[in-house]
């Protein structure tokens, strides 16, 4: 074989290359090398288009189209347009001789042929890009160069280069053909060798139609479909829309054995497209499923036996993180929940049998503790942060997954073991005891102990071996939590916030308006923090923010007016440990990287929106006048009350957020250290980029650090390959989800133009919906409807420009629902499945007092 084929006959080839011939290709090569039938194929290979790569990239539209796809949000409509003048070129492309004779050689592949494309990029694990690329079936050899070009040029679609970039693949496109014999099928479909519907990997999918399958992958036709166990054999679901099933048991049983060997194959989850001719099983491809939720291998239960529950709780509240998170944080949790067992149980550590921190996620271990509460009745005290899992814990069917406990869980165990806790405990009690009797007293304590935690921060050891400083500075937040910011916390919950509703008549709509405006105006460190950004935006015109480079460039070097440097710096001095996404050590904050907060500035900037700092105090003045009115309309008892719970409520409504707060602060001090680490062993070549020791665990990098010889590069590899598995195919985590990879989801049934949930914010508003899974996805224009997964205080400062709010994840308590309510703008939350049912420029409107959020159609706007 030349070092340059411009063809390859796949029923030759004996050692794929997925560079020369895609990875569709490729796959082929492997099956039939497996022992399945294959059609006869052909390739034409990247090197034959090659040349029509080059004439088509050489000119200024591809350049304009290459600066467009560099944006972080490119226009569609001008990519479309750029992409089909360049289709429009493909027709008339040469072919060079050497290029006719591969084409004849491909052309001898028995016919009518199917072209595919197979792409190097294409049916990998973390890109599939099907049903991107044409495909063209049944053609004639006459017919064969025109049917390449075609499939050719679909790699100039718009879809297909957007999707190249949200990917991170480069624009400039590389591609292949598969031309491929058709099979005469009686039946044909697909099949996935796990369920994309519950993620379970022990089920089987199959979907089959009489004829050719195509009708089916594109969608003109219902098939039928059979979800099968895997394991045994057994159908556990079936659909034939009243008409005779198109596969007998043996075809179904035959297409599930082939399925679970080819998982085994490629060592992942595939899915594949098969056909029936004259009673043999064809395969006509096989690929990578990209989009399922993996777990870690030691967490996974054996197929066919008992299956344990995991709940992931991080979502509505804690990291609040909807992704993956590194492998370096997730090893920091999991060190925190150990040095915390120490502490608490005097040694004796339960972290093992509850928490699981490895791969991708932080989770707990359901099974080993529904011996000891039932979810059902801790659901309503979900409901404040997280309403999905609220649901979840008041719906779900937890009997299969009930098990014998461990030994180390049982309940005379554990008694031991709370009583311990509590002898320990003693200074939390001590204080707790002190803010309800003495709360004059305790808040002196209180702003002791935070100053001693602002000291202890400072002061701790940069150069310091990274396992010692971490457990240093989580010591001070553990000490600062157990006798200050742990008991203020109840106090403000307990004594404030619910105990003021208790004060009044709840059948009284006036009373409870007045309680909302008592309950609003508050001042929160994540509204502060808000606030001073729209302050901070506002110093500079808006023109300012045109070129974020060059405004960049000005700040690192201080050529800026002063009241914005001085604004600055009070920004960074308070708030540069925080950011979006902020819990996660690998992502950057205000602190390590301007470019992160003038890009936030820059949306907050533009006139248009709503006045945050007007409406803020508005709502300070008006809770002060509603607790005169409301003290006026209550008896001298309840007025007793009422004001004892505002004190409370005004002292510590701060609290909310502090010990999040005092997590970043260490995180910062820690990922610095981590970082200056990083750039020693990047200059020593032990490291590529400074970002991979996010990839490593603590342990990792302490014996790096001690021993030179350690290959980092290769811990790297094996550390972070879940991680960065999981990153690309996982949008977002689900709440609980089995030891098979079954997710457990809320069954809800919307009405037709509506979706419903939980209402966290008053007020009714309409605008376009702007769907985002992190904050630099796209700009948030005033007017439009923000739409996420999550929020953590990172994403607040896109409220201010946002219409209203809409989360998959959150609750009343929640950062997202707090800050809403403050900024005026109508939230709901817990709208499950939200992020996929609505689209990028739908009109919507938002109904914050029901829950409800309903379409607008175009006549209604």
């Amino acid at each position: 074989m030349s070092d340059h084929p411009l063809s390859v006959r796949l029923t030759n080839a004996t050692e794929p290359d997925p560079v020369l011939i895609g990875a569709k290709a490729s796959s082929l090569v492997r099956l039939r090398r497996a022992g399945f039938v294959v059609p006869q194929a052909a390739c034409l290979t990247t090197h034959f288009f090659a040349p029509w790569v080059d004439a088509l990239t050489a000119g200024s539209r591809w350049r304009e189209l290459e600066t467009i796809l560099g944006d972080g949000n490119p226009d569609e409509t001008r990519v479309a347009r750029l992409g089909d003048e360049l289709k429009s070129d493909v027709p008339s492309l040469p072919l060079a001789d050497a290029q006719r004779a591969a084409l004849a050689d491909v052309a001898a592949t028995p016919g009518p042929v199917a072209v595919r494309s197979s792409a190097p990029e294409e049916d990998l694990a973390g890109a599939s890009f099907a049903g991107l690329y044409e495909t063209e079936l049944n053609v004639p050899v006459a017919m064969l160069e025109a049917a390449i070009r075609r499939c050719f040029a679909s790699c100039l679609d718009a879809r297909v280069l957007t999707y190249k970039t949200r990917q991170g693949i480069e624009a400039k496109p590389r591609f292949a053909a598969v031309v491929q014999t058709m099979v005469a099928s009686d039946v044909a479909g697909v099949a996935f060798s796990l369920n994309p519907v519950t993620n379970d990997f022990d089920e089987a999918v199959i979907n089959a139609t009489p004829g050719l399958g195509e009708a089916l992958v594109s969608g003109e036709v219902d098939p039928h479909q059979w979800v099968i166990d895997k394991v045994g054999g057994e159908t556990l679901e079936s659909r034939f829309d009243g008409s005779d099933p198109c596969l007998d048991d043996g075809q179904r049983d035959a297409i599930r054995a082939a399925i679970c060997r080819i998982e085994t194959l490629f060592e992942v989850p595939v899915d594949i497209e098969w056909a029936y001719a004259q009673g043999e099983l064809h395969l006509l491809q096989a690929r990578p499923i990209t989009t399922y939720v993996p777990l870690p291998r030691d967490m996974q239960t054996e197929p066919g036996q008992q299956r344990l529950l995991y709940v992931d709780p991080s979502l509505g509240e804690g990291i609040t993180i909807s992704g993956a998170v590194s492998p370096v944080t997730s090893d920091l949790v999991a060190k925190w929940l150990e040095w915390f067992g120490d502490y608490a149980f005097h040694g004796e550590s339960f972290v093992r049998d509850i928490a699981y921190a490895g791969g991708a996620r932080l989770y707990g271990n359901l099974s080993n503790l529904l011996h000891l509460v039932d979810p059902r009745k801790i659901a309503s005290g979900k409901d404040y942060v997280d309403a999905t899992l609220a649901e979840l814990y008041a719906t779900a069917d937890f009997e299969p997954y009930r098990i014998e406990p461990p030994r180390n869980l049982t309940k005379v165990r554990l008694a031991w073991a709370v009583l311990k806790a509590c002898v320990r405990m003693r200074p939390f009690f001590f204080a707790m005891l002190q803010a309800m009797v003495r709360p004059k007293v305790f808040q002196d304590r209180y702003r002791q102990d935070l100053a001693a935690f602002d000291q202890a921060v400072a002061g701790a050891d940069p150069e310091a071996p990274i396992v010692d400083l971490a457990r240093e500075l989580y010591a001070a937040v553990g000490r600062t939590a157990l006798t200050a910011t742990a008991p203020a916390m109840l106090m403000f919950i307990y004594g404030g916030s619910d105990a003021v509703p208790r004060t009044i008549n709840a059948d009284s709509e006036r009373q409870q308006r007045l309680v909302a405006a008592i309950l609003g105006g508050g001042d929160e460190l994540v509204l502060q923090m808000g606030l001073a950004m729209f302050r901070l935006a506002r110093l500079l015109p808006a023109a300012e923010y045109d070129d974020l480079d060059a405004l960049h460039s000005r700040v690192e070097s201080r050529r800026m007016p002063e009241d914005f440097l001085a604004a600055w710096d009070d920004f960074i001095d308070r708030f540069g440990c925080r950011g979006p996404m902020e819990m996660d050590l690998a992502n950057p904050k205000y602190g390590d990287d301007a470019r992160l907060l003038l890009g936030q500035l820059a949306t907050l900037a533009a006139d248009g929106g709503s006045d945050p700092l007007a409406v803020h105090a508005d709502r300070v003045g008006g809770r002060g006048e509603a607790f005169a009115e409301l003290s006026a309309l209550l008896s001298r008892r309840k007025r007793r009350k009422l004001a004892r719970a505002y004190r409370i409520l005004c002292d510590f409504e701060g609290v909310r957020e502090l010990p999040k707060h005092h997590m970043t602060l260490a995180n910062r001090v820690i990922r610095q250290r981590l970082l200056a680490t990083a750039d020693r062993w990047v200059a020593a070549g032990r490291l590529h980029r400074r970002e991979q020791i996010f990839e490593l665990t603590l342990d990792d990098v302490s014996r790096a650090e001690a021993d030179d010889g350690v290959d980092v590069q290769a811990l790297v590899a094996e550390r972070g390959a879940f991680y960065r598995d999981a990153k690309k195919r996982v949008r977002h985590f689900p709440h609980l989800i089995d030891s098979r990879g079954r997710i457990l989801r809320p069954e809800r049934n919307y009405r037709p133009g509506e979706l419903t949930g939980v209402p966290v914010s008053p007020g009714i508003a309409r605008g376009r919906v702007k769907v985002l899974d992190t904050p630099f996805d796209k700009a948030l224009l005033p007017g439009d409807v923000l739409v996420a997964h999550t929020a953590d205080p990172g994403w607040t400062p896109l409220f201010i420009n946002a219409a209203a709010v809409l989360l998959e994840v959150g609750g009343e308590l929640q950062h997202g629902a707090l800050v809403a309510r403050e900024y005026g703008k109508p939230c709901i939350a817990g709208i499950v499945g939200l992020t996929s049912m609505l689209e990028d420029g739908q009109w919507i409107e938002v109904d914050g007092d029901a829950g409800v959020v309903s379409i607008v159609e175009d006549d209604q706007r």
